[in-house]
């Protein structure tokens, strides 16, 4: 085996270890949330945190961990970015890199339903776990090191495309905030 080989047989290996190691931790946080509906923030970070940590993930995955755990595909009708906007507000902490990975996570779960993506994109903005710069910033870049190997390019181009009303509603936002502080 060339020294190619191996090294591309050792991250496939490295990335279906993570892969494995992020699917116990979101299924010991599915878990928690069906059990504890009403944990509080501080709990439910707490939670995140320690599955994080037991599974020897690195503290961004955090984010990749509460959202596979805590968004469904009814997400809308169960209201639960609403609901859970303020864990991922604590999780982010304001760090942009943070919510790079969040929309990272939200095309992985909207890989299969891309019509999903820019409302949730919409409504993590509304609840303030997304600003405006991080979504531009993620709109004009392409793929990054951010995006996940299970989101091929194909499917980011679509979630993106998907992605366009909201992308251009910022923009406008942004350039009439920019004409009316130079008016003043």
């Amino acid at each position: 085996m060339s020294e190619a080989a191996t090294f591309v047989s050792i991250l496939t290996f490295v990335s279906y270890v993570w892969l494995l190691l992020l699917d116990l931790a979101v299924e010991g946080t599915r878990k928690f949330l069906e059990e504890n509906p009403d944990a509080s923030v501080k709990e439910i970070v707490e939670l995140v945190t320690n599955q994080q940590m037991a599974s020897a993930l690195k503290a961004h995955d955090k984010i990749h961990i509460f959202i596979r755990a805590a968004i469904t595909p009814q997400f809308f009708k169960n209201k639960e970015i609403e609901k859970y906007a303020p864990v991922v507000v604590n999780i982010a902490n304001g760090n942009k890199i943070m919510e790079r990975r969040l929309i990272s996570s939200l095309e992985f779960i909207n890989k299969d339903k891309p019509k999903n993506f820019p409302v949730m994109i919409k409504q993590f903005y509304d609840e303030d776990a997304l600003q405006e710069e991080t979504i531009l910033e993620w709109a004009d870049e392409g793929r990054s090191e951010f995006t996940l190997d299970a989101v091929d390019e194909e499917t980011r181009a679509a979630l993106r495309g998907e992605a366009e009303p909201v992308v251009v509603w910022l923009q406008e936002a942004d350039s009439e905030d920019e004409d009316s502080d130079s008016d003043d």
